[in-house]
């Protein structure tokens, strides 16, 4: 009995530290849903925790999240339920980028196994699930500021320069962007560069505002799929540079198929 217990004791002593949970709500990191307290700051500290830990998912219920970048790392998946809107903070100082890729409100740079999603997996199964979550860019506002602030002599930077996309990945691989209302951006929608393994995926991305504002850009990029998305934007609904199996299925504008 005494050397079962000690061999039980190494057992559990030499395992891996797994999570101890793989869903992870917003608000125990102190996100606030009210539309005015900036949580940049919150939900990173969240993404960083859950993917120290192994990874998860980090769920935001209804409310309105107000927030600059934050940065994806491994094994972190956003879910953005029915009703809840990450909204682009309008100062164009509270937004960074990848290293030579756009600025993006929620941005990531060499990682892998990451996703935002506007559902939760189990209902990924469901075709018919679009758009349950909303990222808002506040894009005149921000364009405005960036506008003001070059004025000034403050910013060394073009508007377009300083403008975020929405989602802006970089070298990043095995990348899921689904079920999610994506909409105002300043820039671009979605901004894809160097990465490999990536669907995004039933997308309702909704753009007039921003002159030349493309929906989804992708280069230099590998194995991509761009499926059972509505794009309404600006500019053009798909750019693709230099990249290599892009799968284009299913994607519509209201004049029709794409």
């Amino acid at each position: 009995m005494k050397n079962f217990i000690i061999c039980l004791f190494l057992i559990i002593t030499s395992a891996p530290n797994l999570p101890a949970q793989a869903d992870y709500k917003a608000s125990l990191f102190g996100c606030m849903s009210d539309g005015v307290t900036l949580n940049t700051q919150s939900i990173q500290t969240a993404i960083n925790t859950i993917s120290s830990r192994g990874g998860g998912m980090l769920h935001f219920y209804v409310g309105r999240y107000l927030t600059g970048t934050v940065f994806l790392k491994d094994n972190v998946t956003i879910i953005l339920h029915e009703g809840a809107t990450l909204v682009g903070v309008p100062s164009v100082y509270d937004y960074a980028g990848p290293a030579g890729a756009p600025k993006g409100i929620i941005v990531a740079e060499g990682q892998k196994n990451i996703g935002i999603a506007g559902s939760t997996a189990e209902r990924e199964l469901n075709t018919n699930v679009t758009g349950n979550g909303i990222i808002q860019g506040q894009g005149a506002k921000v364009i405005e500021n960036a506008r003001k602030q070059i004025a000034k002599g403050y910013l060394d930077e073009s508007p377009a320069q300083a403008a975020p996309a929405l989602i802006s990945f970089s070298g990043c691989s095995g990348v899921k962007i689904t079920g999610l209302m994506l909409e105002d951006a300043a820039a671009n929608a979605v901004t894809l560069t160097d990465c490999t393994d990536v669907e995004t995926v039933r997308l309702l991305i909704n753009n007039r505002q921003t002159p030349a504002s493309a929906g989804i850009v992708i280069r230099r990029c590998e194995n991509i799929a761009v499926i059972d998305n509505f794009i309404h934007v600006s500019g053009r609904a798909i750019q693709t540079f230099r990249s290599k199996n892009v799968k284009t299925k299913n994607n519509k504008t209201p004049e029709g198929k794409l």
